[in-house]
């Protein structure tokens, strides 16, 4: 049963980090992208200073104060992990233009809405 929660705490967690990305102008390219090192949960396409980025975003959803915030929850395996799917997605799909880790935090209420949600850029190793 925690399982089925975790998954769906997660699901509402990345459906609220793409419609925030995409009211922030951001293009939704792909969701979910699994390569051998594991998934990428939302893959973006933005212009930033005229220059054409990809970003790979890692979402983090927190339904309750346990296990810290959801920054917390991400550290620099997790980040190189992300680093090396999106190395295997430029080169899938032959982009070889800039690109940079996001991550996206959001903070559920007890009825399961959005209470929070944070966006932090260019995510450094």
């Amino acid at each position: 049963m925690v399982k089925r929660n975790n998954r769906k705490t997660g699901e509402r967690g990345e459906r609220a980090a793409g419609e925030m990305l995409g009211q922030k102008g951001y293009e939704i390219i792909a969701k979910n992208y699994r390569n051998k090192w594991g998934e990428i949960d939302i893959i973006v396409k933005k212009k930033v200073r005229d220059e054409d980025y990809v970003m790979f975003v890692e979402v983090k959803t927190k339904a309750d104060d346990s296990y810290g915030e959801p920054w917390e929850m991400i550290d620099s395996r997790k980040l190189k992990r992300v680093e090396n799917m999106g190395y295997l997605w430029c080169e899938e799909f032959s982009w070889d233009g800039l690109c940079r880790i996001d991550v996206v935090g959001v903070w559920l209420d007890i009825m399961g809405e959005v209470s929070k949600i944070k966006h932090w850029e260019n995510v450094q190793l």
